[in-house]
C-alpha cells in the first residue's frame, strides 16, 4: 500500500471529518446526561460498524454507555493495537444548544471540540482511510468510554481497559494534542484527599475556652501536608480549597480541605495514603476530630513511561515527518485513561487528538487543519508499526 495514496485520502476526508465532528460536538455528553453520552456513542458505534468493526454498547440505560469495537487481521504477525478515548465532556446540558460547532478561521470551537471529539474524530477516519484501501496489518480494538471527565464513578471502566489491555502490543489515547502537536508519554498520578474537621464552635470573646477550633486543627493538618512534599521524589501537595466557620467572632465548629496531590510513580500511591491517614489521626486541638476521605473514582495512577514507549513514538516521529509536523515527548501534569494502559504493562503514547487547547472552558478550540494531519499520522503509524 503506498503511502502517498493514504496521505491524499485522509486530506480528502477533512470536509467529512469536520461535518462528524459537528454532530459529536453538538450533542451534550456529561457524565449527568446518559441519554446524551448514548446517542454519542451510537454516532461512533455506527461509523465503527459502517468501519467494518464488531462493536457492541457497554452500559447505557440510565448509566454511562462505553463503545466496545474490534477487528482481526488475517496477518499471522499481526499486532495487536489498542485505541482508547472518552466521549463525555464536562460542560452542562443546553451547553451545545448556547453554543454549538462552529469554525472561525483557522480554529473550531464547541464543547468538547478538543477534547476529546476531535480525537475520536481522527482515530475513526484514519481507520476508515486504512480499511477502504484493503489493510488489515494488525488486530485492533478500539474502546471508548462515556464517563472519563468524572473518573469513572459509575462503571468498571478502569477494570475493563486493564483486562483488554492484557495482551496488547501497544495503545494509543486521543486525548487533546498540544498546540505544536507534541505527544504526551507520561502523566503524572493525581489523589484528591478531602479532609473535614470537626470542632466545637464557641464565642471567641465570650467563652473561648469552651470552643475546639476546626479551623486552627485544619491549619497543622495543611502544613503537614506541605511537608510531604518531595521534589525528588516527584510528590506534590496542594491545598486548593478550604471552607470554615460562620462568622469572624466564632471559633470554628467545622472545616474542610480539599486537597491535590501529584505523584510519578505508581508505588507511591500506598505510601501517600498512608501520610494522609496519619496526618488526619493526629490531633493537635483538643475536641476536634478529622475524617479523611480519598474518593478512588478520582484518583488517577502515573502513566509511566514504559520500555518500547521510546520505539513506538519513533516510529510517529518519522511518520509525522512525512506530513510536514515535528513530534516531541512531553510529560503533563494531568491525568488520563493512559495510566490504565501502562499500569496494565503497555506502552502508551497518550494526546494523540487534534492540536488545540483551553479545554473545559467556553474558549476550547481546536485547529481545524489539525484533524488531517493527525489522521494521516495515525494512518501512517498503524501501517508502520
Amino acid at each position: 500500500m503506498q503511502e502517498q495514496v493514504i496521505i491524499k485520502k485522509c486530506a480528502e476526508k477533512q470536509p467529512a471529518m469536520e461535518k462528524f465532528l459537528e454532530s459529536l460536538v453538538n450533542i451534550d455528553s456529561k457524565i449527568d446526561n446518559p441519554e446524551g453520552i448514548e446517542q454519542v456513542a451510537h454516532i461512533i458505534g455506527g461509523k465503527l460498524k459502517d468501519i467494518g468493526l464488531d462493536i457492541s454498547y457497554i452500559g447505557g440505560s440510565g448509566m454511562p454507555t462505553h463503545v466496545y469495537a474490534e477487528k482481526k487481521s488475517d496477518d499471522p504477525e499481526a499486532k495487536n493495537l489498542l485505541l482508547i478515548g472518552h466521549m463525555d465532556t464536562v460542560f452542562d446540558k443546553g451547553t451545545a444548544k448556547e453554543r454549538p460547532f462552529k469554525i472561525e478561521g483557522d480554529k473550531a470551537y464547541g464543547p468538547g471540540v478538543a477534547d476529546m471529539k476531535s480525537g475520536i474524530t481522527i482515530a475513526l477516519h484514519a481507520l476508515e482511510t486504512l480499511y477502504e484501501e484493503g489493510w488489515n496489518k494488525h488486530n485492533i480494538t478500539v474502546f471508548f468510554a462515556g464517563d472519563e471527565e468524572a473518573g469513572h464513578p459509575e462503571t468498571d471502566f478502569k477494570e475493563r481497559v486493564m483486562e483488554i489491555a492484557k495482551g496488547m502490543d501497544a495503545a494509543f489515547n486521543f486525548e487533546t494534542g498540544v498546540d505544536n502537536g507534541d505527544m504526551v508519554v507520561s502523566r503524572r498520578g493525581v489523589m484528591y484527599p478531602i479532609f473535614t474537621v470537626e470542632g466545637i464552635a464557641a464565642h471567641s470573646g465570650k467563652d473561648p475556652e469552651k470552643g475546639a477550633s476546626a479551623i486552627k486543627e485544619l491549619a497543622y493538618k495543611i502544613l503537614e501536608g506541605y511537608s510531604l512534599d518531595d521534589k525528588e521524589r516527584g510528590i506534590n501537595f496542594n491545598a486548593g480549597l478550604i471552607r470554615g466557620g460562620v462568622v469572624a467572632n466564632g471559633i470554628a465548629g467545622h472545616a474542610e480541605l480539599e486537597a491535590d496531590f501529584r505523584f510519578d510513580e505508581a508505588k507511591d500511591k500506598e505510601y501517600i495514603e498512608e501520610k494522609l491517614k496519619e496526618i488526619a489521626n493526629k490531633v493537635h486541638v483538643k475536641g476536634t476530630t478529622t475524617k479523611l476521605t480519598i474518593e478512588e473514582n478520582r484518583t488517577f495512577l502515573p502513566m509511566e513511561k514504559l520500555p518500547g514507549a521510546d520505539e513506538l513514538l519513533a516510529v510517529i516521529q518519522e511518520q509525522a515527518r512525512k506530513v510536514g509536523r515535528e513530534v516531541n515527548p512531553i510529560t503533563v501534569g494531568s491525568g488520563s485513561d493512559s495510566c490504565w494502559t501502562t499500569y496494565a504493562g503497555v506502552p502508551t503514547i497518550c494526546a494523540m487528538g487534534g492540536r488545540g487547547g483551553l479545554n473545559h472552558s467556553e474558549k476550547e478550540y481546536l485547529f481545524i487543519d489539525s484533524l488531517t494531519d493527525r489522521t494521516q499520522i495515525l494512518a501512517l503509524t498503524l501501517m508502520n508499526l
